[in-house]
């Protein structure tokens, strides 16, 4: 009687693999997502840009023996509108890898409603999505454009693949396009995956989208000199009494909204302060007043509706709380003796400072501010 336990050389005999099984002959012709789409590929069509793989991952125990089904990369392109960088996707999903069956070839039905479905979701406004075949590529291929990606299917014999990449300028299709065609490259039915003779023809630079949005601002000519708007004579006029210094000018540089920093001066003063002092004689002593008046330019927007939002900045930034009728669109004054005024695309501020501590000098300036800003407002143009 012969004990199975005891005996380790028919223990052996009995396990061993034979050097033929189907599942050594299988993973043979299994895809693999990331020899499909590879680092290089994209190196290749986004010259000098940092390219990054996420690994692959693998498919479903219960679909057989398991391969890569899908494969991610990262790339780091230049935003268009901030100094900062943009990471954008690049993705390959294999949808089906298979043999024919109910004598029809699975991969060929499976395509074709997957293409119907697309179709039906292209009928839905609120998707935006366009698709449009594709020749040259594998068996059949169409493409599909979101407003965020741009995706290639393709079926080659029976593999059914999908390519990914996030939309970043027109270069996005044609590279999209060249990374799923070369992958149909890499595979060959019957055979699995093949090296490709032919690498994939490089990109001679990143297409970087031009910087569309428009400024907040006017252009550096539109804007008025604050010297002009508060003249010398508009300051004569209101402190005769007093000993008026000449100007102090500040200019100013507008600071463009784009990608590269853009710097253009401003040709003409956005601030302008006349000093002005008198000395009075008050009991027999001497009593100094001194008053600064000034205008400075807040801004000169682009059109009225910023402006109107540059007003309500400006009046919080002034604590302008009390409204003042009749200058300009919209006018306010602070505790401070500070008009804010609107006109049109231009946000102004007149200022009278002084006399803070001194009820009658505080008043004085009150008086004077109020009549300068009715010049100020009397020039700007609508």
């Amino acid at each position: 009687m012969i004990c199975l336990g005891a005996s380790p050389l028919l223990a052996q005999t009995t396990v061993a693999p034979k050097p033929d099984a189907p599942s050594a002959q299988a993973g043979a012709t299994m895809p693999d997502a990331c020899k499909l789409l590879t680092q290089g590929d994209l190196e290749a069509l986004f010259p000098g840009r940092p390219v990054a793989s996420k690994g692959g991952t693998l498919s479903p125990v219960y679909k057989g023996p398991q391969y890569n089904q899908s494969c991610m990369y990262t790339v780091k392109l230049p935003s268009p509108t901030s100094k900062s960088e943009l990471t954008k996707f690049a993705t390959i999903t294999i949808v089906q890898s298979g043999e024919p069956i109910d004598g029809l070839r699975g991969s060929t039905a499976t395509f074709a409603n997957m293409r119907s479905t697309r179709e039906k979701l292209q009928q839905d406004p609120k998707l935006n999505l366009k698709l449009e075949p594709l020749s040259g590529i594998g068996d059949e291929a169409f493409v599909e454009t979101s407003p965020s990606t741009v995706t290639v299917r393709v079926r080659k014999a029976d593999l059914i693949y999908v390519v990914n990449l996030d939309i970043y300028s027109p270069q996005t299709q044609p590279n999209v396009v060249a990374l799923a065609t070369q992958a149909a490259k890499r595979w060959k039915p019957g055979t699995g995956m093949v090296e490709d003779d032919t690498p994939i023809a490089a990109n001679g630079s990143v297409d970087i989208p031009e910087d569309t949005r428009t400024s907040s601002a006017a252009p550096a000519d539109q804007w008025p000199d604050a010297c002009a708007l508060l003249s010398p004579e508009d300051v004569r006029a209101n402190f005769s009494d007093m000993k008026i210094d000449p100007p102090r000018k500040t200019m100013a540089q507008l600071k463009l909204e784009s990608r590269i920093d853009k710097v253009e001066a401003l040709p003409k003063p956005i601030r302008c302060v006349y000093p002005t002092s008198r000395t009075d004689i008050v009991n027999g002593e001497k009593r100094f007043a001194v008053y600064d008046a000034s205008l400075i330019i807040d801004n000169m927007a682009a059109n009225d509706e910023l402006s109107k939002k540059f007003y309500q900045i400006a009046r919080k930034t002034s604590d302008a709380d009390a409204d003042v009728p009749g200058l300009g669109d919209e006018a306010s004054i602070s505790k401070m003796n500070s008009v804010v005024i609107r006109k049109g695309r231009l946000v102004v501020e007149v200022r009278v400072g002084g006399g803070d501590r001194d009820r009658q000098l505080y008043d004085d300036a009150t008086r004077r501010v109020n009549a300068l800003a009715r010049l100020v407002a009397a020039k700007l143009q609508p």
